[in-house]
């Protein structure tokens, strides 16, 4: 089975993704999609979309965000599964006509529960806390099933049957990546009041939030 993750800016990749992917027996290869690296539908089984600081309403900026938009609507006509992390979450809602707008309540940023509902119900049965960073939310593209919420949004997750899962927080993030994204978008979190050592958090953190990935990789590749 091979896997195609579609990078929107280079310092955001699959993190312990890679690993528990590989591990599972699948190939995995990351593109650089915001360099018009774009594969067709029958080099890949499933295709990740990941995160990235833009919008995807920002399309005239950032071209390569309507090339992905629409290879997620052949990628689905082809039956492959589709997974999408944050802005990749979005792209795949937009994709399947669901609004995609700047959050109401602001950024959510940082270590924050989610609630799980539907199958993320089974998986994690309470409330766990995972890693966000993100302005941006939507609407449940039609024949989406909410998967989770949280206390400032109410769609965190979704899925379209079982090929397609959304997740608007992020599973996949290691301390170094967070270290890249802290150097890279510092402006941002001075401008909302967060320090540094908020988003680094514990050891603790970062091993749960790796079990949780390895979790969800598991159901991913059995739905």
């Amino acid at each position: 089975m091979k896997l195609v993750a579609l990078k929107n800016v280079e310092i955001e990749d699959l993190g312990t993704f890679r690993e528990a992917f590989e591990r599972r027996g699948v190939r995995v290869e990351e593109l650089k999609a915001y360099e018009g690296e774009l594969p067709e539908p029958n080099r890949f089984d499933i295709l990740v979309l990941l995160g990235g600081p833009m919008g995807v309403y920002e399309e005239e900026k950032y071209p390569f965000l309507k090339e992905e938009k629409e290879l997620i609507r052949r990628a689905l006509s082809e039956d492959k599964k589709v997974l999408g992390i944050c802005l990749g979450a979005q792209l795949i809602a937009d994709a399947l006509g669901g609004k995609v707008y700047r959050g109401e309540w602001g950024k959510e940023i940082g270590w924050k529960p989610i609630y799980p509902q539907d199958h993320l119900e089974i998986l994690y049965r309470d409330e766990i806390t995972v890693f966000h960073w993100h302005g941006d939310t939507f609407e449940l593209p039609r024949g989406a099933v909410r998967m989770a919420s949280s206390a400032m949004y109410k769609n965190q997750a979704f899925r379209v049957g079982n090929r397609v899962v959304g997740l608007q927080f992020h599973l996949e993030v290691e301390p170094e990546g967070i270290e890249r994204w802290i150097d890279a978008y510092r402006e941002e979190l001075s401008s909302e009041g967060i320090a540094p050592e908020e988003i680094m958090a514990k050891p603790e953190n970062w091993r749960k939030l790796k079990l949780y990935g390895d979790v969800f990789v598991e159901y991913f590749l059995k739905l």
